[in-house]
């Protein structure tokens, strides 16, 4: 594989999957790309976001193919596993055509077997050819800041290589030092487990607040002191945001995750613990808060909109009804977090 490690003046990036995840961390790559004077090719199944990054330097590709033709690092960026199979069924095809190797670093939060038979069908294809699977933990105002938590798994000397690359977007990296490239997908869904499980537990507490006439802002001082982590703080702060506290107005229009986005990733916890056998009911829980609030139609509001499932299991009116105003109004095509 030395032939693969060589200098970076000499790599050729591309980037397909441009939505609020993907743009940002398209960004701040390209930034640094440019600043050693080389660009990235970015394909994008809409053009606005691939307008704006070709003004920032970036070249736009018209297909697929100029991706794969042009480069010999590509990084993918995509919605759900739909879209992730949709995407490398083409580059796979294409991986067998083209003589240059090429490293693909998928970033997405897909199921660990997907990630199993993607890589197993890119080595097929072309044994050059090194698949990575390497999530990220973050919202899309981290992506933007260039502070998310990366993931790696795969070849070693590969993630070596691309690390440099990797610090332009984050702000600490976990290396799992695992050819396999499932255990990353395996870490993020636990890691969003974890997310999910403050969330629920936020949402739980908001509402046992309220209904014990404790106020809002209350609680959001006590999380801000005693659980200054800032998965506590921003959730709380999103899901009183709903309402009309002044401490979380600010709060409302942050970039988030959709409640169909945040469906799959937490269908995919269950059931990678049915295949192991562990049991995660905060999960099961969690799940069917999300669910009744799809079942609303409202599957493209932010995945913090689960409180609006205890609210009425707790006769409280929603925000909407109890403020008169657009209180959850995170409106975002469930595309939007990643591609599109």
């Amino acid at each position: 594989m030395n032939h693969l490690i060589h200098l970076k003046h000499q790599d050729r990036i591309g980037w397909i999957g441009l939505g609020e995840m993907g743009y940002n961390m398209a960004n701040n790559l390209q930034r640094y790309l440019a600043s050693i004077h080389l660009n990235m090719t970015v394909w994008n199944r809409t053009s606005a976001k691939s307008a704006k990054m070709h003004h920032h330097g970036a070249h736009v590709a018209k297909t697929i193919e100029d991706v794969v033709a042009q480069s010999n690092i590509i990084f993918t960026s995509l919605a759900n596993d739909a879209a992730v199979e949709e995407v490398y069924t083409k580059l796979i095809a294409l991986a067998g055509e083209v003589n240059h190797p090429i490293i693909f670093v998928e970033t997405s939060t897909i199921y660990p077997a997907l990630a199993t038979r993607l890589s197993q069908a890119i080595l097929a294809k072309n044994p050059q050819h090194i698949y990575l699977q390497c999530p990220v933990f973050g919202r899309p105002p981290i992506a933007k800041a260039a502070k998310l938590i990366w993931v790696t798994s795969g070849d070693e000397k590969a993630i070596k290589k691309m690390c440099l690359y990797f610090t332009t977007m984050s702000k600490s990296i976990i290396h799992l030092k695992t050819p396999d490239v499932a255990k990353a997908c395996n870490f993020k869904l636990i890691g969003n487990f974890f997310v999910v499980g403050t969330m629920e537990l936020l949402a739980e507490g908001l509402t046992l607040a309220e209904k014990s006439d404790v106020s809002a802002e209350s609680v959001l001082k006590f999380v801000e002191a005693v659980f200054p982590a800032p998965t506590w703080v921003e959730y709380s702060r999103k899901m009183v945001g709903g309402g009309s506290s002044s401490v979380a107005k600010a709060h409302k229009d942050e970039g988030g995750f959709s409640v169909d986005l945040g469906l799959k990733d937490v269908g995919h916890m269950r059931q990678l613990a049915h295949e192991k056998g562990a049991s995660v009911p905060v999960a099961d829980v969690a799940y069917a808060h999300l669910k009744q609030v799809q079942d609303q139609g409202l599957g493209h509001q932010d995945w913090t909109t689960l409180i609006s499932s205890l609210r009425v299991n707790s006769d409280l009116p929603t925000y909407n009804e109890a403020q008169g105003e657009h209180g959850y109004d995170h409106k975002m095509d469930p595309k939007h977090a990643y591609e599109e």
